[in-house]
């Protein structure tokens, strides 16, 4: 009896209308609620995009220094080399460049060196092969020294005079001895028979192996006739030019492709309207750095 009294009075709620008023307080109060949640929830996300940007970016620049310096037996050598190599670009500067690149070969060439000091022949196999692909590019992107053609001539020894065999003395005639007792013959000593001359060997020269080109620096000051320090000079490997880099400061640094033996000539000019100044120097590459010391300008 009880269930179908409730029943009934289900039913007829359902058809009963609510107040207006009443409604609207209702529909106010579930719109202030929905109101309060959207703000509640923009806020949070406000508070978390700070935090996913950070952790974001702190993650990129983890993973990019992990890659930079990944060594040559790791998965992500290659993208390494992918990175520094589109790097190479970003550098205007020739000699910024030049620096640049040398560095590269250098770090690489070390790389390859210990990978195979290690024992990893595949890993140093890759990295020389990336160490060649870096020395061309360090060969097309340097400009190469022409060798020397004024270099100061070396004393070479004189040859010692060849004496000139001596003449024979012509005899003088003498008067005819007169006749005496005839004697024996005297009994001729056998002569010793003449000594032959061993041949000498003649040393098989060596072959020698030609030098192949890499990435040399000459580096170095250039001063003044007064002894002070000169700025703004133009280092050419020409006297005409043109400059492989100006001077902005005291000291000058030059990078190029040469070879070992190589005798190279710098040109150095500077001009300050009224007076020009030159000098040159030739020195010889014995190492992939060399220091000429002090350059000294002269007036012209």
């Amino acid at each position: 009896m009880k269930d179908d009294r409730l029943t009934e009075l289900l039913a007829a709620l359902r058809a009963e209308r609510m107040e207006r008023t009443a409604d609207q307080k209702l529909r106010a109060r579930l719109e202030n609620a929905w109101t309060a949640r959207e703000d509640r929830s923009g806020l949070a996300w406000r508070l978390r995009r700070p935090v996913l940007t950070v952790a974001t970016t702190a993650l990129i620049v983890g993973f990019a220094a992990t890659t930079l310096s990944a060594p040559g037996d790791s998965p992500l050598y290659s993208l390494r080399v992918t990175i520094e190599d589109l790097s190479i670009p970003l550098h205007r500067d020739p000699e910024d460049r030049a620096e640049y690149l040398v560095s590269l070969l250098e770090q690489r060439t070390s790389e390859a060196a210990r990978l195979e000091a290690t024992g990893n022949a595949l890993a140093a196999s890759r990295a020389r092969d990336v160490e060649r692909q870096t020395l061309r590019m360090v060969q097309q992107n340097i400009p190469a020294a022409p060798d020397a053609v004024d270099a100061a001539p070396t004393d070479s020894p004189s040859p010692s005079p060849t004496p000139s065999p001596a003449a024979s003395p012509t005899p003088t005639p003498t008067d005819a001895p007169a006749p005496t007792a005839t004697q024996s013959p005297a009994t001729q000593r056998p002569t010793a028979p003449p000594t032959t001359t061993q041949p000498t060997a003649t040393p098989t020269p060596k072959p020698t192996t030609a030098a192949t080109a890499q990435a040399v620096m000459f580096t170095g000051a250039v001063k003044n006739p007064d002894g002070t320090y000169a700025t703004n000079v133009c280092v050419s490997f020409n006297a005409a030019g043109p400059c492989q880099v100006v001077t902005t400061s005291s000291t000058f640094r030059v990078t190029f492709s040469g070879k070992i033996g190589q005798l190279v000539t710098l040109y150095f000019l500077r001009t300050d309207g009224i007076k020009t100044y030159r000098a040159y120097i030739t020195k010889t590459v014995s190492s992939t750095y060399v220091d000429v010391g002090i350059v000294l300008l002269r007036v012209q």
